[in-house]
């Protein structure tokens, strides 16, 4: 090999600085190479990243294409399903509030921004409603180049508030203010809300929820409510501002969800609501599953989570990787979750109920008996609450004076067994107290956990009594929202807010708040705004 003429005429030294340049250089270019194809390869994984991304959200759209084009047929078609005039009626009103939910969905969805409505003109509100002025000016009234703003003239746009039996206008005065200097127009931006252009406030949208998911009342009584107060709203219109609101709300169900599941103790139930499948023209059983903090806890809250069955894998989705102590009665829907490692609390108060039924019905000495054993529970459950106790000094109690009257209940019932009858109605209640007896004597070891799931009973009592009002939920998005709405509504009252200021604050606030801030709007951490 002939080297060259340059080569042949190095030193030793010379060749050795050589041979280390070129090296270093060979090192620079393979560092070059990895880096660029790392950078490839990061490219190659943004670009899947994204199409993956982009294939779940067309397959939503695509789902939420399909449900609007189900449910539009349902609501205009005609319908051979045997309804009366107040079903179709809260039909009608689902439909309409799922169908504007999931067009606020679909929009929020697609990257471009939604074509403007071909909306027919806002008709004027009527004259003689009060009115009340809020103006919007610009901070300052001098310009950045330092020549004065001269005001030119406004825009005023109304907006339609209601306090029981009372509907008044907000008139939002804008100014319009010039720079003659830098010809520059200046004008306070539009104040955001939850309904883009519409004629509600907060107010009236927190008054039509709250009439109709505390007070029970369908948007067809409403609108003849609003009618006489001075101005027909359509319950189409009712709907559509249901379910705006519905979606808007979410994100804060959602964020007081993720707080709940970080408490230890739980409790859960569940009711059945009527649920109808406009296609089969008739109701099925759905359950409102409900689940909150335990009475001892600081956090006050309760989630209500509607599903079209009763099914436990309902609640296995809602708990997710939840492993902590779930109060709850014996329905087998739950075994589940304390096979992964859940850790089951017994109702007290549902032992005690079969033996109370005995007693109802059949006058039974032995459920008598049963019942003093379960009255002398609960009787130092009450001392202990009239005292004030901590959670060790609850323990200690129940230690003391609650566990020696237990084990004598154990022990009776256990001789009570073999005296009377299999398949009576006393065995029954005797098996089912002695089946769970662990489960049901935890909360003697623990002065954090509660006798029995009566506090969760409770928080779900009012959406039993409503039901009457209810008829049915029309669609599982119905039911879904207006679980949501009423766990807001339920978890302020649980903390001592008025719910109806409440929801007011959190519409006029939540448009402008920040994700970072979300949690100052639940109902636990919700203050309300000064202007109120």
């Amino acid at each position: 090999m002939e080297l060259p003429r340059e080569w042949a005429q190095m030193d030793a030294q010379e060749l050795r600085d050589l041979t280390a340049t070129l090296f270093a250089e060979l090192s620079e270019h393979r560092a070059q190479l990895n880096k660029r194809d790392a950078e490839l390869s990061a490219h190659k994984a943004q670009l899947a990243s994204r199409d993956e991304l982009l294939k779940h959200k067309q397959l939503k759209i695509d789902q939420l294409t399909h449900e609007m084009a189900i449910l539009k047929r349902w609501r205009y078609a005609r319908r051979s399903e045997q309804l009366d005039a107040v079903q179709r009626s809260l039909l009608d009103e689902s439909i309409d509030a799922d169908l504007e939910a999931i067009g606020l969905e679909l929009e929020a969805l697609k990257d471009k921004p939604a074509a403007p409505k071909g909306q027919p003109k806002r008709v004027a509100l009527p004259a003689h409603f009060p009115r009340r002025e809020v103006r919007h000016e610009p901070e300052d009234s001098q310009c950045r180049c330092g020549c004065a703003l001269e005001r030119i003239g406004e825009d005023v746009s109304e907006r339609l508030d209601y306090t029981p039996g009372v509907f008044t206008v907000e008139r939002h005065i804008r100014g319009k203010w010039v720079c003659r200097g830098c010809e520059k127009l200046i004008q306070a931006p539009v104040p955001a809300q939850i309904i883009d252009k519409g004629i509600p406030t907060a107010g009236l949208l927190a008054q039509v929820l709250i009439g109709k998911y505390l007070d029970h009342l369908p948007l067809y009584r409403q609108e003849g409510i609003f009618e006489r107060a001075g101005l027909a709203l359509p319950r189409s219109t009712l709907a559509q501002w249901v379910g705006a609101c519905g979606v808007a709300l979410q994100p804060l169900v959602d964020a007081l969800q993720a707080i709940l599941l970080k408490r230890a103790v739980l409790h859960a139930d569940e009711t059945p609501v009527p649920m109808l499948k406009p296609g089969l023209g008739r109701t099925h059983r759905a359950y409102l599953w409900s689940y909150s903090s335990s009475e001892y806890d600081e956090l006050a809250a309760v989630i209500y989570d509607f599903n079209d069955s009763r099914s436990g894998l309902h609640a296995r989705e809602f708990l997710g990787s939840w492993s902590g102590k779930l109060v709850c009665d014996d329905y087998s829907g739950y075994k589940a979750l304390f096979e992964k490692g859940v850790i089951e609390i017994g109702c007290m108060a549902h032992a005690r109920r079969k033996f109370h039924d005995l007693y109802a019905n059949h006058r039974s000495d032995l459920a008598e008996e049963a019942l003093r054993y379960f009255s002398e529970l609960y009787k130092i459950e009450r001392e202990a609450r009239e005292l004030q106790l901590d959670s060790e000094g609850r323990r200690q109690l129940r230690q003391q004076r609650s566990k020696p009257i237990a084990e004598g209940l154990r022990e009776w019932l256990t001789r009570q067994r073999g005296q009377v009858p299999d398949g009576s109605a006393t065995m029954k209640a005797i098996d089912y107290s002695l089946g769970r007896w662990a489960a049901l004597v935890r909360y003697l070891e623990d002065g954090d956990l509660p006798i029995d799931n009566n506090h969760i009973e409770n928080r779900i009592r009012p959406i039993a009594l409503g039901r009457s009002n209810w008829l049915f939920a029309g669609s599982l998005r119905a039911g879904k929202r207006a679980a949501a709405v009423m766990s807001l509504i339920q978890s302020a009252k649980l903390n001592g807010h008025d719910p109806y200021h409440y929801l007011k604050d959190v519409l006029e606030r939540l448009p402008t708040q920040p994700a970072s801030r979300l949690e100052e709007l639940l109902p636990h951490r919700w203050r309300s705004s000064p202007t109120h």
